[in-house]
């Protein structure tokens, strides 16, 4: 970590330093353009912290950069390099542990950009040392949804020669020759104006209230990556639920979004979804299965079955997860992770959705409900093949409403309750739909076994258990469908 000491200045728009008198001569100069995209949360986050986040192109510092407040003039700066190939949205891993405490469930976007045309001038004092960086900037601030701005600054900033006494004299002339000192903060504060000042106030809309829940997701998905590139535990897990969240939250709220932008988006979070399936089901299948096998008498268990789940299902995990990485350094990944970017900085909500959220959300989670207990009524009445059928569209309907739930929660004082009841329930139908594929997938290894002269005895055994523990589920789902119906009205 870096210490940064400088000092800024305004100077008129055609105003320029010439030279600094007695106190140190104008060396070396250089010309950059520089542009630096800020990275923050929706709601200003780090900016309300003096805290700074950017990716900046051009100059001699190019990467990106944390600046962290410090003392007086000082600042506290961490680096990180741009990689090749890498997304000019996606936020490194090493400083976004920095701030992780911080912006919670936030997810970090850009939130202003800002072209700057720099003249770097070396201060020489007259003994020779270059004790600071003279820097006069022509600022250019672009914002979604804002008018361009510009003004013209100095930055004075020391060098590893130089001294805070370097820094006061230097200062007093430029004040002298009519700067005008500025207080140590940030162009991107600046740039930002009366926005750090803004707080929302009365009752939430319904876009506030679901956009909230939508970036809660898209951060989810940023924050995990690094840790599902290298397979950490539950990593993979928790990127997949935020990929089904998305998906479902968009669906649901879908009256009140821009159609032809989430529709594109629903259809690529589904694929990145699959891929985060291929080791997950992998790993929940091993764990289920392994639990099963633990619960058969010693007798019931004949040959190296074991040893054959293991192997199978854990070469399954390392092949899928090499796909999912591959998925993820791909250029529909880094496609999907700009419209995701965006879904959080440019909102795709219609104007209904400006209403105040308990009035134009209860109808939509009346809605989700009623998908739920028709389908269930629907299996109920089927046999077979078909009840399974109906029982997991089931499944898929009430977890929608459990994150819809989850997502207006704010807006509703029973939300939370409702939330948890719709949990119930899907965990209940999950097990029931997790036999079906153990099923599938004991079936498929007792003919792999029975290729390799092994006994399938005990595949038999775990299929039966599988298919009563299926009858036990649906039983139960019953119930809690009726609680959660309850809980939410």
């Amino acid at each position: 970590m870096a210490t940064e000491i400088e000092r800024k200045f305004r100077l008129p728009q055609d105003g320029r330093i010439t030279g600094l008198g007695k106190v140190a001569s104008l060396g070396d100069a250089h010309e950059w353009q520089l542009r630096a995209t800020y990275f923050d949360t929706p709601g200003l986050t780090l900016a309300r912290k003096g805290i700074t986040l950017r990716r900046r192109t051009g100059g001699h510092d190019e990467g990106w950069h944390l600046k962290l407040p410090g003392e007086g003039h000082a600042r506290e700066e961490l680096g990180a390099q741009i990689l090749p190939d890498s997304s000019p949205l996606q936020v490194p891993d090493a400083l976004r542990c920095h701030v992780q405490a911080l912006v919670g469930d936030a997810p970090l976007v850009p939130i202003a950009q800002l072209d700057t045309e720099r003249r770097e001038t070396d201060l020489v004092v007259p003994d020779g040392r270059a004790v600071a960086l003279l820097c006069e900037d022509q600022v250019t601030v672009h914002r979604i949804g804002a008018e361009p701005q510009q003004w013209r600054e100095v930055e004075v900033e020391l060098t590893a020669d130089g001294a805070p006494l370097d820094l006061a004299e230097i200062s007093a002339e430029l004040v002298a020759q009519g700067a005008e000192a500025q207080p140590a903060t940030s162009k991107l504060v600046q740039a930002l104006g009366d926005l750090l000042a803004a707080t929302p106030d009365g009752e939430p809309s319904a876009a506030r209230v679901v956009g909230a829940y939508l970036a809660a997701q898209v951060r989810m998905i940023q924050a995990r990556e690094a840790e599902v590139r290298v397979d950490a535990p539950d990593a993979v897990h928790q990127m997949r639920v935020a990929t089904r969240r998305l998906r479902s939250t968009l669906r649901v709220f879908r009256e009140l979004l821009a159609a032809e932008r989430t529709e594109p988006l629903r259809a690529e979070v589904r694929w990145l979804g699959e891929m985060l399936g291929g080791p997950r089901d992998a790993e929940v299948l091993k764990a289920r299965l392994s639990a099963a096998l633990d619960e058969l008498p010693p007798e019931a268990v004949v040959g190296p079955v074991r040893e054959r789940l293991t192997a199978e299902l854990d070469a399954r995990h390392a092949q899928t997860h090499r796909e999912l990485v591959a998925a993820l350094d791909s250029e529909r990944y880094r496609d999907l992770y700009q419209m995701l970017t965006a879904l959080v900085t440019e909102p795709p909500f219609l104007p209904a959705a400006d209403g105040p959220a308990a009035e134009v959300l209860a109808p939509l989670m009346r809605k989700t409900t009623r998908r739920v207990t028709r389908r269930w009524a629907a299996s109920q009445e089927a046999v077979g093949a078909e009840q399974t059928e109906l029982a997991h569209e089931a499944r898929k309907k009430a977890k929608a409403a459990r994150y819809a739930w989850e997502a207006v929660s704010p807006a509703f004082a029973h939300g939370k309750d409702a939330a948890r009841a719709w949990k119930q329930v899907t965990e209940t139908l999950g097990v029931a739909q997790d036999t079906v594929v153990a099923r599938e997938r004991l079936l498929e290894l007792a003919d792999v076994a029975h290729a390799a002269d092994e006994p399938t005895f005990t595949y038999g055994v775990l299929y039966g258990r599988q298919l009563a523990h299926q009858d036990d589920a649906h039983d139960e789902a019953g119930k809690a469908i009726r609680r959660a119906k309850r809980a939410s009205a």
